[in-house]
């Protein structure tokens, strides 16, 4: 029982994750400071905390399941890795826009959104298939 209660946290906050990691993406893209200042609390109220429920909840399930040699979770936590650095790179490229005041937009806004979005697929494709 206690599996299922942490296993649906985990799955809490990776939605609440993926959905600060689209607002992010999507503010960052858009040249308005009011529209980076969303992202930024997306990232500081949204993204950030999930992003810790996960690291912890996620390693607490494949301990609990016994699912540390199990090839597609090695494959499923590249991508985690993947999407967190890009998460910490659109953090840190926020708060430098808003302290500069900065205008353009970087392309990383530009390739975030469709990394995440592919790297979440694939992340749900190999938790559920467990293709090997």
């Amino acid at each position: 029982m206690l599996y299922l209660w942490i296993k649906a946290v985990h799955l809490i906050a990776v939605i609440t994750f993926i959905a600060g990691m689209v607002t992010m993406a999507l503010g960052g893209r858009l040249a308005q400071p009011e529209w980076r200042r969303i992202a930024r609390r997306a990232d500081y109220g949204l993204a950030s905390p999930a992003l810790i429920v996960v690291w912890v909840t996620g390693p607490t399930l494949a301990f609990m399941a016994h699912w540390w040699s199990a090839p597609w979770l090695m494959a499923k936590l590249v991508l985690v890795v993947v999407v967190s650095g890009l998460h910490g790179r659109m953090s840190a490229t926020l708060r430098r826009l808003e302290r500069d005041g900065a205008t353009t937009s970087p392309a990383l806004f530009r390739r975030a959104l469709p990394v995440t979005l592919l790297s979440m697929a694939a992340v749900v494709a190999l938790v559920v298939v467990k293709p090997f």
